[in-house]
């Protein structure tokens, strides 16, 4: 009961922010929304002029090249989520985490401390089966195929695409449940340094530059982002704070060669050095999180080099890219030292691609815009175990891929979308996927119905083939074969006047070779393909509003049914999930309010056991984790020109929960801080734009 009255209260919740407000509602539009990383094709050099009556503006002399690319969202058959650089500082974000939580179809679990691994799903796919990109680079890392989203801060991030459904027509492994892509600032206009610092709870203190600027010709973007707290106490028991230090180093930069060639190089470094608890108990009793002073170690590299040249009058645009990613994990474990027992594993991945589409029109058949688009890519990974289990010689492996992709565009008001990928594998069996989607947006209806199908393949991480860890939880399997799905999904989106839209989709997919363990009773347990079908469907609805000029709001539902082979409920899918987002601009833009709510609904767990025989903690059953509430409250004042003060209070009402078994969450926090901004008409000592 308890379950239904939650759903019907969300329900209200979004009929209550669905009703315009008199006055200026009536009048102000919802900004429109492209996407970038929903299809295959390359963007030109220079944005191409805008379509009647398309709401975009027209290039201008100081256009940058990629500015206003990607396609409209209401042109896609794709089921999209869209958060801007602008979303994310109006609400004081400092962990692109903390954004993704309770979007439609998303489920975030961290493992108590902030710098704790911190999981996303999308759909109820398992973590890694879920694609990073930032700026196009596969962030995901080789070892383990997962992104672990404490190392990513949101500081320079000007927008985050949500992507659901199976993507690996597009982009190959992991694109199972969806793809996270993410996109850097780039600079623009006048050189100006922005310093941002803060203080709080916890022993927190934040320090952010940038240092940026551009033009038509060239741009670069420079930025540093220093995050230190104390933690807090993780366990039920102790009283032991974890803390966390995460540096963030990224640099972004273009070059317009000619009219028709350009040059984007970006890269990111990350050094994330955290605090951790052991995990155990008393004899006889359930496993939970123990005091000792154990560490984590992470170094994220990302590097990229594109060069993108349109030839043909912009009709026949190629793309050569060059991209690297480096991660290396290392945990210190003193639950039983000195000495410490060392865990490290290095991975990497080196990625070259050529891409090129071209671009044409068939006036005559249904006033159709058309672009076809050819990639092929050579992959190589390498996976090095070191520690004091690890033998430190490097395992590879390579792929060579090929895929292509139909767009059409009919009469600016219908789009369908086609692709298809072979992964030609040296180690697995070749593979191929597909997928189609298309959308008709009937705007004297206020109606757009969307869909889409496709199938995905992940490919067996480098550590579950090849990797070592203590106890008997885990044997590698180097003859795993790869996990395949076959997904859909079906929704419409209803237009409420230029103010409100709502859109309600359902999906389903069928995950089939499940890598999972052989049994863990078994003398020597190992991973294997799990025979049966995982089944995943559920129901994600998505309102934006707009209620005057300056109150907008968001809110989110979920309703998701995750399903092991055997039957079981998939642990850390919550069933239900929500959240609800309101911004108010005042003062003539020079102040700003946000509150944010979300809902996280019940989802199980394993629960560990503390056998005496064995001597460490086993699985021996499934446990609930409780619902619960978060709510975050944010709050800046621009005084001056390049002069800003802002506070934040985060779990507002100091909730107690667990997001993975025996790992106790942050309480409530509270954040104040200044921002200076030097430079350029907006910057110190400027005048307040009009």
């Amino acid at each position: 009961m308890r379950s239904s009255s939650v759903n019907f209260s969300l329900l209200g919740l979004a009929a209550l922010i669905a009703v315009p407000a008199s006055g200026t509602a009536q009048t102000t539009q919802l900004p429109g929304i492209r996407v970038e990383g929903a299809t295959l094709a390359a963007r030109p050099v220079a944005p191409p002029a805008p379509a009647p009556g398309s709401g975009d503006a027209a290039p201008s002399n100081e256009t940058q090249p990629g500015d206003a690319s990607g396609i409209p969202r209401d042109m896609l058959g794709t089921a999209v989520t869209v958060i801007t650089g602008e979303e994310l500082r109006a609400r004081q974000i400092r962990q692109v985490a903390d954004a993704l939580r309770s979007l439609p179809g998303v489920s975030v679990n961290r493992s108590g401390a902030f710098g704790s691994i911190t999981q996303v799903r999308i759909r109820g796919a398992e973590a890694n089966q879920t694609l990073v990109l930032i700026d196009g680079v596969e962030a995901n890392n080789s070892t383990d195929g997962e992104f672990d989203f404490s190392n990513l801060s949101a500081e320079d991030i000007d927008r985050i695409e949500v992507i659901r459904g199976p993507m690996s027509a597009l982009y190959g492994s992991n694109a199972v449940g969806g793809v996270i892509n993410i996109t850097t600032r780039r600079g623009q206009g006048p050189t100006t340094l922005t310093v941002r610092t803060e203080a709080g709870s916890l022993g927190t203190s934040d320090v952010a530059a940038r240092l940026a600027g551009g033009n038509r010709w060239a741009n670069f973007s420079l930025a540093a982002h220093l995050r230190n707290t104390n933690g807090f106490n993780i366990s039920p028991f102790g009283d032991e704070a974890d803390g966390m230090q995460l540096r963030t180093f990224t640099f972004r930069a273009g070059l317009l060669v000619t009219e028709n060639v350009n040059l984007d190089f970006h890269l990111r470094q990350v050094d994330k050095r955290a605090e951790r608890d052991g995990f155990g108990g008393p004899p006889n009793t359930l496993s939970t999180t123990i005091d000792d002073p154990s560490t984590l170690h992470d170094r994220l590299f990302l590097g990229g080099v594109r060069l993108t040249w349109d030839t043909f009058n912009k009709q026949l645009t190629h793309q050569f890219r060059v991209d690297h990613n480096s991660t290396t994990i290392s945990d210190r474990d003193l639950e039983f030292g000195p000495p410490a027992f060392i865990t490290s594993n290095d991975g990497e991945r080196t990625t070259y691609s050529y891409l090129v589409t071209q671009r044409f029109e068939t006036p005559m058949l249904w006033a159709a815009k058309h672009s076809l688009s050819g990639l092929v890519e050579r992959e190589t990974e390498g996976f090095t175990p070191g520690g004091s289990l690890g033998d430190e010689v490097t395992r590879t492996r390579d792929r060579l891929s090929f895929a292509g992709e139909w767009r059409g565009e009919f009469a600016n008001q219908a789009a369908i979308t086609a692709g298809v990928r072979h992964d030609d594998n040296s180690v697995f069996d070749d593979f191929t996927t597909w997928r189609v989607s298309g959308t008709w947006n009937l705007k004297p209806l206020g109606v757009r119905p969307h869909a889409s199908i496709g199938t995905a393949v992940k490919f067996p991480a480098m550590f579950e083939q090849f990797g070592k860890f203590p106890g008997p939880f885990f044997i590698a399997n180097p003859n795993l074969q790869p996990e395949q799905s076959k997904g859909w999904d079906a929704g419409i989106e209803f237009s409420l006047g230029p103010v409100t839209t709502l859109d309600v989709t359902y999906f389903h997919t069928d995950l089939s070779n499940k890598i999972g363990n052989s049994g863990l009773a078994a003398p020597n347990p190992t991973l294997i393909n799990l025979p049966g079908i995982s089944l995943r469907q559920g129901l994600e609805l998505a309102l934006h509003t707009r209620l005057s000029a300056s109150l907008t709001a968001t809110f989110a539902y979920t309703f998701l049914d995750a399903e092991e082979p055997n039957g079981v409920q998939e642990i850390r899918r919550p069933r239900n999930a929500a959240r609800a987002d309101i911004n108010y601009v005042f003062a003539n833009g020079r102040g700003n309010a946000s509150l944010g709510v979300i809902y996280n609904g019940d989802q199980t767990d394993i629960r560990f056991f503390n056998d005496p025989i064995a001597g460490f903690p086993v699985p021996t059953s499934r446990g609930l984790l409780d619902a619960y509430w978060l709510v975050n409250a944010a709050a800046s004042y621009k005084l001056q020109p390049g002069v800003e003060l802002f506070a934040r209070v985060e779990n507002l009402f100091d909730a107690s929960y667990q997001e993975v078994f025996g790992f106790e969450a942050a309480p409530i926090t509270a954040f104040a801080g200044v921002k200076l901004t030097f430079g350029g008409p907006d910057g110190v000592g400027g005048s307040w734009a009009k």
